[in-house]
């Protein structure tokens, strides 16, 4: 790829999507409960362009720290089973207020969809294929000044395919996008 100095221990601008900035872009993911998503809408490129959802059902918009977001996806084959992906969303939350806990409790045994604005300017779409569960938060107060204070929470769960992309027009379109997706 012309510009791309990366082997070359050079920085990776140049390097287009091979090589992009790590983690979440913004501080907020959006939630949706799996089973009230009716379908996708699909972009003649694949990517997800809209979700069709049940009419008074409503997204939930988590605020999550700077930087502690993170989005890991495996391929997972074996002589048993046919391959799998599994799928783990980690992040550090910034609310402690009573209605962000009692949305996390809500959360438990929950299959959700999440769609996180990655940095590379993209929207993943997590869950797509079952869900996600939540299935660890852990409260920490920290012990030195500098140590991770809030609720940790990680969501995981597998797919029969590598997750797909949010995209609707653009970036701007996209974002604007998920915010109807707040209210009914």
């Amino acid at each position: 790829m012309a510009g791309c100095a990366i082997a070359g221990g050079v920085d990776a601008a140049g390097c287009g999507d091979r090589f992009s900035s790590p983690g979440i872009e913004h501080e907020s993911i959006y939630m949706l409960n799996r089973n009230e998503v009716l379908s996708f809408t699909s972009s003649v490129t694949g990517e997800i362009s809209a979700l069709v959802r049940e009419a008074t059902k409503v997204a939930f918009k988590l605020d999550v720290h700077k930087n502690t977001a993170i989005y890991d996806e495996k391929l997972v084959t074996s002589d048993e089973s046919a391959p799998f992906y599994e799928q783990s969303l980690t992040a550090r939350i910034t609310a402690t207020d009573t209605a962000t806990m009692t949305a996390i409790e809500d959360m438990v045994g929950v299959d959700l969809l999440i769609v996180a604005h990655v940095k590379n300017g993209k929207f993943r779409v997590i869950g797509e294929w079952g869900g996600v569960k939540l299935t660890e938060n852990e409260y920490s107060t920290g012990k030195v000044a500098g140590d991770a204070v809030g609720d940790t929470i990680v969501f995981t769960g597998q797919a029969n395919g590598k997750s797909r992309f949010f995209l609707d027009t653009d970036e701007a379109t996209t974002l604007a996008e998920l915010e109807t997706y707040l209210v009914p």
